[in-house]
């Protein structure tokens, strides 16, 4: 039996969508899986039997996920992808040390991934065409922040040998580095958080006599904030029966710093138009009192639905 510890997951950037590509990043994932499908049309035939006799190959579909301890370095393509930024980014010189790069929510088709899985290196696979459907970043005190990706694709092939890995010598963003704002005040009683990004794509197919998808298109982008919060006013009650508007700072800070700087790596994500939709509050005898709230967020008449910097050591444009 092969431990999966031993296995890795890289990406590459692909030129042509769905063309694969050897993996130049590598992630410290702690679990990735692909459903890989192999499905069949199987016409209905009389043939004096019940049993179905003939089976032809059908689409197969290419979706998965990643989850990761988030790191600084290594994600900012699949940010790109996640919010669907269009054109190139140039980092620009952070003050004090290290590279901002700034990413703005747009309707790009672009980039698209090719994802190499090792497993135990018994099997390699790579699969192509990749964007990132869906993206969930969490934090909770006294824990790892992480992220999840969803992924979907179009393409797949087997690989005869394993690639050699490289990764980079950070440390993922945790609890000691994550803090939200509400209106440019902290709000100290937020226990945990979870942000949630859905590009809701779909898959498009051809007729270009082959058995992959062709493309994969984008639906209408949702975006979701929920957190749960100790009970010590009713400030957010309040905000929730009037249906007022803030806005939602999340910052989330690495406790290295960027080499030779004294700047830490950094990811901040500004939600200018966000509401709470629900606000609840339990209540159980001999415990504290919680709440639970979740946000809709909007994009105003002027501005961007959310924007996002991100502050690491990683210079080259992109």
């Amino acid at each position: 039996m092969t431990n999966a510890s031993v296995g890795y997951v890289g990406y590459g950037i692909e030129s042509t969508e769905g063309v694969t590509v050897a993996p130049t990043l590598f992630l410290p994932a702690n679990a990735f899986s692909i459903d890989s499908t192999e499905d069949f049309i199987i016409p209905e035939q009389l043939r004096g039997t019940r049993d179905h006799y003939v089976g032809m190959s059908a689409p197969y579909s290419v979706s998965g996920s990643m989850d990761m301890e988030l790191v600084p370095d290594g994600v900012r393509n699949l940010l790109k992808s996640a919010l669907c930024h269009e054109g190139t980014i140039t980092p620009t010189a952070y003050s004090g040390g290290g590279y901002q790069q700034v990413f703005v929510p747009g309707n790009a088709t672009t980039p698209t991934f090719t994802f190499e899985a090792s497993y135990g290196d018994i099997l390699v696979m790579r699969y192509g065409g990749i964007r990132i459907n869906t993206l969930e970043i969490a934090a909770s005190f006294g824990e790892i922040v992480t992220a999840s990706w969803g992924l979907e694709g179009t393409t797949r092939v087997k690989q005869g040998s394993a690639s050699t890995e490289s990764y980079a010598n950070v440390l993922p963003f945790h609890f000691t580095g994550a803090g939200v704002k509400r209106d440019g005040v902290v709000i100290a009683n937020v226990q945990n958080f979870t942000l949630g990004i859905n590009n809701n794509i779909d898959r498009r197919g051809t007729l270009v006599k082959r058995r992959s998808w062709a493309r994969t298109v984008l639906g209408n982008r949702d975006i979701t904030f929920s957190a749960t919060m100790d009970f010590q006013d009713d400030d957010d009650y309040d905000l929730f029966l009037a249906g007022t508007e803030f806005a939602i700072e999340i910052h989330l800070q690495s406790d290295t710093n960027i080499p030779t700087t004294t700047n830490p790596y950094m990811l901040k994500i500004t939600l200018p138009h966000v509401k709470w939709n629900s606000v609840s509050s339990g209540m159980t005898a001999g415990d504290y009192i919680d709440q639970a709230v979740e946000a809709t967020v909007l994009r105003g008449s002027t501005g961007n639905v959310m924007d996002v910097v991100l502050v690491n050591d990683e210079s080259t444009a992109f």
